[in-house]
């Protein structure tokens, strides 16, 4: 939902907030980021049924999911 409100911003409708990196804000994109002040922190957390059975690319996000928070924590 994030990526409509970054279009309705590029028009000139407002103002959006949002986590970082969630919307392009690189190379000739007319939208940038600016962090609150004072620095808010979230929690976020990934949730799914016990013994479920995923598809190769939920196994795969998960996977890649658990690899990022991995190196965070180094």
């Amino acid at each position: 939902m994030i990526y409509n409100a970054s279009l309705m911003v590029e028009e000139g409708m407002g103002y959006a907030l949002c986590l970082d990196r969630l919307v392009n804000t690189t190379g000739n994109s007319p939208l940038c980021f600016k962090p609150l002040e004072p620095k808010l922190e979230v929690n976020l957390a990934m949730v799914w049924k016990k013994y479920q059975i995923f598809s190769r690319t939920s196994e795969y996000f998960l996977k890649s999911v658990k690899n990022e928070i991995a190196q965070l924590k180094k």
